[in-house]
């Protein structure tokens, strides 16, 4: 009970971590290029997930050269992409905006494309709950109220941001199963951070970095230390203890910290339609985390059924 209660714990930790991100990325990209804060974040970040790893005996294995195309590609979309959408972004639209649509989406349409490329069909709960979130998505983003063009904007970008990380998922599965998650993640923020560099130099440049406020700075650091390798740390340490299916739930909590944080830091208002529906994509996400759940504990039992099969003793 006491492991499960830190698991519990820990991962509650580590949701508010990535929660956090949202609020600590408007505020730095207000002030310094995103390109230079992708960088800087991520530079920060492949080191001490390396050094962590080092220290924790889980060390980094060498990626073989057959590997660097996928390398490339996870570098592509889950720090390229990803951050540039997410942080021009937040520049447009609400950090409470983007804390629902991008976690909100990701699973939409990773199930979408997961049926798309790989035929990997959803069974009729999760669809019904991808559904419903997608529903909950449309009331998030809708321009009712008064809402103006540059809003529309970042939830566009939003969206992008979305697919990025969807494709990162589908992509990494290989990458995991072959290396593992640790080694996995280093490879994608090394590669993503030699990607970014080149775009460092548009924008205003490095120049804006030095000149920054000290929030915009404090925001970098977050995203660094703890919005990145923290919340990896505390997911992956979650994972250990009580595995993969249970762990994954704990997502769900990331769009309401998201919201709270951007109130709370940034006093954002807190729009009827943004709660109303960020409530109905926590609802659907639910839905469809329960049917996944249930198609992985079938499949378990089938293999557990099959593999006493194959061991009776003629």
């Amino acid at each position: 009970m006491s492991d499960r209660r830190a698991a519990y714990g820990t991962l509650l930790v580590g949701m508010v971590a990535f929660g956090g991100t949202w609020p600590a990325g408007k505020v730095a990209a207000d002030h310094v290029p995103p390109a230079v804060i992708a960088v800087s974040r991520f530079a920060t970040a492949a080191l001490l997930l390396w050094l962590w790893a080092q220290l924790s005996g889980r060390p980094v294995a060498r990626p073989r050269r057959v590997d660097l195309p996928l390398v490339l590609v996870l570098g592509a979309t889950v720090v390229f992409a990803y951050n540039l959408f997410f942080l021009y972004g937040v520049r447009h639209s609400t950090a409470a905006d983007g804390s629902v649509l991008v976690p909100g989406l990701i699973p939409v349409a990773t199930a979408l494309l997961a049926w798309a490329v790989r035929g990997e069909r959803p069974r009729r709960r999760s669809q019904i709950g991808l559904a419903v979130a997608f529903a909950g998505l449309l009331l998030v983003a809708s321009p009712t109220g008064g809402v103006g063009s540059d809003r529309i904007l970042g939830d566009v970008l939003f969206v992008g941001a979305a697919i990025s990380w969807s494709v990162y998922t589908l992509a990494g599965r290989r990458a995991i199963a072959r290396y593992g998650s640790v080694s996995a993640n280093v490879y994608a923020t090394a590669a993503g951070t030699v990607l970014l560099l080149p775009f460092t130099f548009l924008d205003g440049g490095w120049s804006p970095l030095v000149h920054a406020p000290a929030s915009a700075l404090a925001g970098i650091a977050y995203l660094s230390v703890i919005g990145t390798v923290f919340g990896f740390v505390a997911f992956y340490e979650g994972v250990r203890m009580i595995g993969a299916a249970r762990a994954a739930s704990f997502a769900l909590l990331v769009p309401i910290f998201g919201v709270l944080s951007s109130v709370l830091v940034l006093h954002e208002p807190l729009r009827v339609t943004l709660a109303l529906g960020g409530a109905v994509v926590i609802c659907g996400l639910w839905l469809a985390e329960s049917g996944r759940a249930a198609t992985t504990i079938e499949e378990s039992s089938r293999r557990r059924k099959h593999d006493r099969h194959a061991h009776v003793d003629p």
